[in-house]
């Protein structure tokens, strides 16, 4: 019976140890970024969300070697998270959309933006536009 016991503590420790190690690296990744399109004025966006995190008056882009700036539209404050919102101008997500790598540049940070999330947040608006 005491063998069981102590199975069961080490199973807990391990689980609570594996959680905290979760959690620390989710902070450590850094800002969760999300693509988007505003629904009223058909404006792309991108979303910065970070605890406790800054907010830049303006963020760059780069793709495929190519660098742009975009600027902060609106910050909001929900909870203890930071959201900043960019505007991305059509010019800089066309870039984005034809580019096979992008990386958004913050102080300190750089974040690379997956291929398959650009297109997925901007590809059919884009399909659409064009018609």
């Amino acid at each position: 019976m005491n063998a069981i016991a102590v199975l069961v503590c080490l199973a807990l420790a391990w689980i609570a140890s594996s959680d905290a190690f979760a959690d620390g690296a989710a902070q450590a990744a850094g800002p969760r970024v999300v693509l988007g399109v505003d629904a009223k004025n058909r404006q792309r966006f991108m979303q910065l969300s970070e605890r406790g995190g800054a907010v830049y008056p303006t963020a760059d882009v780069t793709c495929d070697g190519n660098r742009r700036t975009i600027t902060l539209t609106r910050s909001d404050s929900v909870g203890d998270k930071i959201i900043a919102t960019y505007a991305v101008p059509p010019k800089v997500s066309d870039v984005m959309l034809k580019s096979v790598e992008c990386r958004l540049l913050i102080p300190g940070r750089e974040i690379t933006l997956g291929r398959q999330q650009i297109r997925a947040a901007w590809a059919a608006q884009a399909k659409t536009q064009k018609h």
